[in-house]
């Protein structure tokens, strides 16, 4: 025990979670701000019309799809350092990022 009465290593183990979910709320907050980016351009550019609809749902299904991956990783990331076997996310964030940005050329293209 340390002088605290904390049991050595539990400072890092709870760092480690506040991290992980300090983490998930910055795609959280990216996914909503993206999200509400895509109604925001379906429902105030009228003058578009059906260009702007599209374009809305497009920047809106980007949001959800960064949401989505966002609350994963939250979930695998706990799981992890739960069972202190915590390994890198190397392939689904450039995918989900990757995704993300053709979603986002996609809505502005539409836009056009």
């Amino acid at each position: 025990m340390e002088r605290d009465g904390r049991a050595p290593g539990t400072g890092t183990r709870t760092r480690d979670h506040l991290a992980n979910e300090r983490t998930y709320l910055a795609w959280l907050r990216t996914g909503l701000s993206m999200a509400a980016l895509g109604v925001a351009v379906a429902k105030f550019a009228s003058g578009r019309g059906m260009h702007a609809v599209a374009s809305g749902l497009v920047l809106l299904a980007a949001g959800l799809t960064l949401i989505l991956y966002g609350t994963m990783r939250y979930n695998t990331v706990k799981r992890q350092l739960e069972c202190d076997s915590f390994a890198p996310a190397r392939f689904g964030a450039v995918v989900t990022v990757t995704v993300a940005t053709l979603l986002v050329l996609i809505s502005v293209l539409l836009f056009l």
